[in-house]
């Protein structure tokens, strides 16, 4: 149900430290049937129901799989941003690539031709127990929506020192999002991992 109605009270933060920022790295998982076998919109929890690929007999709920970009402390963001009433939200996350540019100028040039068929997670650090049997997982902050609505930009800056920042940072944005704060619970493993 899109209009209910629920207070917002302080006690729901349980006592817990709420720092900001986001960790260190995203992950990059494709839209694709090799990686996603459904997605859909909570109505309940600002969150995203995902199913991955791949489940067997042996086990019925396998991790997403995705590719990981590592980037600079502190350089991590998402932010959001109303579009009015009844248009949803805008989604933006960035990161700046320090070390490891070339990888990510292949990894830009594959998502730019992908014409946004892929969501981005940015784990916040924290580990939750929503699971039935009490197992913490990562929360993550989701980028992206389920019809694949995100575009991918870049900006690369030598810098004009040798002590100057440099290196590329890039941007996913989503112009509509249901929730300004999407979140995702669960694992998800590095795909092309040694």
């Amino acid at each position: 149900m899109a209009c209910k109605f629920n207070s917002v009270l302080k006690g729901t933060n349980q006592c817990k430290e709420n720092p900001a920022g986001v960790s260190n790295y995203c992950m990059i998982v494709p839209l694709d049937s090799d990686h996603v076998a459904s997605i859909s919109v909570n109505d309940e929890k600002n969150q995203y129901i995902i199913e991955a690929a791949g489940a067997t007999t042996e086990v019925p709920k396998p991790a997403l799989k995705g590719y990981r970009i590592d980037f600079k402390n502190q350089t991590g963001q998402v932010t959001s941003e109303d579009n009015g009433p009844g248009m949803g939200n805008t989604v933006t996350g960035t990161g700046r690539v320090e070390i490891g540019i070339d990888e990510l100028a292949m990894m830009s040039r594959t998502l730019s031709n992908l014409d946004g068929n892929f969501l981005c997670f940015f784990p916040t650090g924290v580990k939750k127990a929503p699971t039935t049997d009490g197992t913490p997982v990562t929360e993550w902050l989701v980028v992206g929506n389920p019809t694949g609505d995100i575009t991918w930009s870049r900006a690369s800056d030598t810098g004009t020192e040798r002590t100057s920042d440099h290196g590329t940072t890039f941007t996913v944005t989503c112009n509509f999002q249901v929730y300004d704060t999407v979140k995702y619970y669960g694992e998800i493993e590095q795909e092309d991992a040694a």
